[in-house]
């Protein structure tokens, strides 16, 4: 078969046409028509991102997600519930609970002005893949928004902060309230040497069931998951 120029440069066009990402869909959440304006006018010049709906209350969002498939929800979480009605609250709180409730397919994104670390602590509880506050500029909001589309977690560098703080000052309080007695920090050192509770009580010269009942608590007391989070616990507060 003979090509043309024109067939080939016509083939070449459709594979790469083809070949580029369908955009991402976007459901914007804010009840500020200034703010929302101002996102639409300024997401309208980028090529992989499309607005497919909006809303400005905690029944509008539950709405369109329920009838326009989206990539990514960017939610402000301080919005009224509902249409005529001016009293703001978190309501976004109780979206990423529905999203989370009914394993809606998107990513969340949160976008707002609220630096409380108990607020932040449940949006990562309820699955937010990101956050950023209202100061954040547009570049970087685009890049969180991308970041999210791809399955990867977006918090603003403050955020992360706040974050890492308070979970430092936990770990200073929960380490400081610890107290071991000289058989449990023993035992700690030996399940620190990988030695099974079987080992240990035979080294020790104590029951299987006794060795057991302190590896337990021992995880009660540092909060750990098992038996190789309570060793990294204790080696972070200096126990071993």
């Amino acid at each position: 078969m003979q090509w043309d120029t024109d067939t080939f440069g016509n083939i070449a066009q459709n594979d790469h046409l083809s070949m580029k990402k369908s955009p991402i869909r976007l459901i914007i959440a804010e009840d500020h028509t200034l703010l929302l304006q101002g996102h639409q006018n300024f997401m309208a010049s980028f090529e992989d991102i499309a607005i497919v709906a909006t809303a400005t209350n905690y029944y509008d969002v539950i709405h369109k997600l329920r009838t326009c498939p989206c990539d990514v929800l960017m939610l402000d979480l301080s919005m009224p519930m509902s249409f005529n009605n001016n009293h703001s609250r978190l309501s976004g709180l109780d979206v990423l609970e529905f999203i989370k409730k009914e394993k809606v397919p998107l990513h969340s994104l949160i976008i707002s002005t609220h630096r409380d670390y108990e607020i932040i602590k449940n949006v990562v509880a309820l699955g937010a893949a990101g956050y950023v506050f209202k100061n954040v500029d547009y570049q970087e909001l685009i890049q969180a928004i991308r970041t999210v589309a791809e399955h990867k977690n977006y918090f603003q560098k403050e955020i992360e902060d706040i974050l890492a703080n308070k979970q430092l000052d936990e770990d200073r309080i929960l380490a400081e309230g610890i107290r071991l007695t000289p058989r449990e920090k023993e035992i700690l050192k030996l399940l620190s040497d990988g030695m099974k509770s079987d080992d240990i009580a035979i080294k020790l010269g104590l029951g299987r069931y006794t060795i057991e009942e302190y590896r337990t608590n021992l995880i009660k007391k540092f909060k750990a998951r098992n038996t190789t989070h309570l060793v990294k616990k204790a080696c972070d507060y200096k126990f071993l």
